[in-house]
């Protein structure tokens, strides 16, 4: 497995900590950042509690799809 993998695991499964993720262009910050609200949005976190901040209007656009 690599640190990638490792990265995008924990995005979607360590849901209990803040994190900020850094990455260039076409790596999958946003695939990830959707995994990471869905899985939150399925244990139970209100969608209104969550708060998803991303740097281009076409991210904000695939997330909130």
């Amino acid at each position: 497995m690599s640190h990638d993998d490792d990265a995008r695991i924990a995005i979607r499964e360590r849901l209990d900590d803040t994190m900020m993720v850094e990455a260039g262009a076409g790596t999958g910050k946003t695939s990830a950042l959707v995994d990471r609200v869905v899985a939150l949005v399925r244990r139970g976190t209100p969608i209104e509690a969550i708060a998803a901040i991303t740097f281009t209007e076409r991210a904000a656009g695939e997330l909130r799809d």
